[in-house]
């Protein structure tokens, strides 16, 4: 049984998240907060269940398609912006920590968005060396992988027009969306600079993604800083 992408343990783990999140987003300041929370983590799991169906006869013929990804996948994508609604909960509510939240998970849907259609067209070269390198391996890039990784950021990005909705902000919310848009490229292309350590057997997959979902984080967090 698989729940879009998530086999039976990943769903139970990803419900228990957004349980987390919505009872964090209600302390914190209303329902609406936490419906937010959820839905952005609901957005990223339909959007990867999309890009993971594309083509599936050919990445099966290339052996480069995942029907199901368990409670390590959950982890992976999804601890980041559960501790990030734990802070706002803890330090009350912060539009820069939500904005750092957003951009978490804009960088790992930019990363999915990334790899399952990246491998769909082109030879991936080295995110370091630009040297050609086996579809399906760590590190690669490609024109159409790149471009589509930006797209899976702009889809999460503009979850930050909803903010008003449940919160009153005085700074351009446009300016929020290029933050977090930025954030979220950027953080999978530093996912795919960890992914050539990953084939030195450094860190896994797994780790690699928690790292991805962090720097969009952080970026988003260091540009807001710097903008406003």
């Amino acid at each position: 049984m698989t729940f879009f992408t998530l086999d039976a343990k990943g769903t139970i783990l990803a419900i228990l998240f957004a349980l987390v999140m919505f009872i964090a987003g209600i302390l914190t300041l209303n329902a609406a907060l936490g419906l937010f929370y959820v839905f952005v983590m609901a957005l990223f799991l339909v959007l990867s269940a999309i890009v993971t169906e594309a083509k599936k006869r050919y990445k099966k013929s290339i052996k480069l398609y995942q029907k199901s990804r368990g409670p390590k996948n959950v982890l992976a994508n999804g601890l980041a912006p559960l501790i990030i609604s734990i802070l706002i909960l803890a330090f009350g509510m912060n539009i820069l920590l939500l904005t750092a939240f957003i951009a978490s998970i804009a960088a790992v849907a930019a990363d999915k968005f990334s790899s399952e259609i990246g491998v769909l067209n082109g030879a991936p070269r080295s995110i370091i060396t630009f040297r050609k390198i086996e579809k399906g391996t760590s590190g690669g890039i490609t024109l159409l992988g790149t471009s589509s990784g930006f797209l899976g950021s702009i889809l999460i990005s503009l979850s930050v027009f909803l903010i008003t909705l449940f919160y009153p902000v005085n700074i351009n919310l446009f300016i929020l969306f290029i933050i977090v848009l930025i954030s979220g490229f950027v953080g999978t292309l530093i996912d795919s600079l960890f992914g050539v350590f990953e084939e030195k057997g450094i860190g896994n997959k797994y780790t690699t993604n928690f790292i991805c979902s962090v720097s969009g984080a952080v970026i988003a967090y260091l540009l807001f800083i710097l903008i406003f």
